[in-house]
C-alpha cells in the first residue's frame, strides 16, 4: 500500500527554497512509489491574528506551482484561531489520522514552526517520527546573494521595486491575477486603452511603469502595466491598468493574468495628458522589446498555466 511524503509549509510564492523542498519530497517519493503531498493553508496565519496579508501567490497559483516541482497533491485546509491552539504533538497527530498513520516521510524546512505558540520546530518533529515511526528530513535555506531566500524577502523586494530581485528569488516572473474592473476608462481618450485589474489580496509591486505580458484564454499578449494613482488625470487611489498594444480585447470581467519582466520607471505627474500620451507611447515600445528579449522563457512559464 501507497505511503505518503509530506511536505509542510506555508509556499506562498513558491520560490527557489520552497521549490527545493518540493523537489526533494517528489524525489523521495518516486524512489519509493509513494505519494508526494503537499499539507498547507489557505491562507496565511498571519492574516487571522492581523486581520490582513499581501500574498506573493493565489492558491490556484500555489497549487499550480507546487504540481509543476513534481508534487501529486495538494491538499489546503483552513488556518483559523482554533487550529493554532493545537499542541505540536496534537498537530502531527492530526497527520498521522488523515493519512492513515501511512506517513514515510515528512520534509520541511530549517524555519518552520507548527503548534500551539509555534513551539514546534525540526528537532521536535524528529523526535516525533522517531516516536511514530516516519523519517523527518529538515532542508537547509537556499541562498540568494548569501542571505535565504524567503516569502518576506519576495515581498520586500516587490514594495521596493527590485523586481529582477523578486523575479530571481521565485525563479519565475510575477504573477498578479484577478478580474478585469470597470474604471474610468481614460486611456482610451488617449488611445491607450487598458485593463483595470483588481489584485485582490496580492501584494502590488511598488508604484510605476512595468514591461509585462498579459496572459488570458491561453494566449500571451506583450503588454505595459502601471501600478499607481494616476496623478496626471487627478486619480486618488491606487489601480493596475495594463495596455495591450497592437490588440483590442474585451476583458471587462474575464480573468487575466499579468506577469511582470521588468520596472521601466517610476510613476510621474505630467504637465498635461499630452505630455503623457507620449510617454505611454515610448513605454509601450520599450516593453515591447522586453517580452521580445524574454520571449522563450515567458512563454515556457505561461504554458504551466
Amino acid at each position: 500500500m501507497k505511503q505518503f511524503v509530506i511536505a509542510l509549509g506555508m509556499f506562498d510564492g513558491v520560490h527557489l527554497g520552497h521549490r527545493a523542498l518540493l523537489a526533494r519530497a517528489a524525489d523521495l517519493a518516486r524512489a519509493d512509489g509513494d505519494t508526494a503531498v503537499v499539507f498547507t493553508y489557505l491562507n496565511h496565519p498571519r492574516e487571522v491574528f492581523s486581520g490582513s496579508f499581501d500574498y506573493v501567490s493565489t492558491p490556484e497559483q500555489r497549487t499550480v506551482l507546487c504540481r509543476s516541482a513534481g508534487i501529486d497533491r495538494i491538499d489546503a485546509v483552513p488556518f483559523t484561531k482554533a487550529f493554532s491552539e493545537q499542541s505540536p504533538e496534537a498537530f502531527i497527530q492530526m497527520l498521522m489520522t488523515r493519512y492513515n498513520g501511512r506517513i514515510s516521510t515528512i520534509v520541511c524546512g530549517y524555519d518552520f514552526r507548527f503548534g500551539h505558540a509555534a513551539k514546534g520546530d525540526g528537532a521536535l518533529l524528529r523526535a516525533l517520527g522517531e516516536q511514530l515511526g516516519f523519517r523527518v528530513e529538515v532542508l537547509d535555506p537556499v541562498l540568494y546573494l548569501g542571505e535565504p531566500c524567503s516569502s518576506t524577502r519576495v515581498r520586500e523586494a516587490l514594495k521596493d521595486g527590485d523586481l529582477d530581485a523578486a523575479n530571481a528569488m521565485l525563479a519565475r516572473p510575477y504573477l498578479l491575477t484577478g478580474p478585469v474592473v470597470h474604471n474610468k476608462a481614460l486611456g482610451r481618450t488617449f488611445g491607450y486603452p487598458t485593463a483595470n485589474v483588481d489584485p485582490g489580496k496580492q501584494i502590488l509591486p511598488k508604484d510605476g511603469v512595468y514591461a509585462t505580458a498579459l496572459l488570458w484564454n491561453g494566449k500571451l499578449y506583450p503588454a505595459v502595466t502601471n501600478i499607481g494613482s494616476n496623478p496626471t488625470v487627478g486619480g486618488e487611489r491606487c489601480t493596475v491598468e495594463t495596455h495591450v498594444p497592437d490588440a483590442n480585447l474585451e476583458l471587462y470581467g474575464k480573468a487575466v493574468s499579468i506577469l511582470f519582466l521588468k520596472r521601466l520607471r517610476g510613476e510621474v505627474r505630467f504637465r498635461s495628458t499630452e505630455l503623457l500620451t507620449e510617454q505611454i507611447g515610448r513605454d509601450a515600445l520599450q516593453a515591447k522589446k522586453v517580452f521580445a528579449e524574454n520571449e522563450k522563457s515567458v512563454y515556457n512559464f505561461a504554458n504551466l498555466w
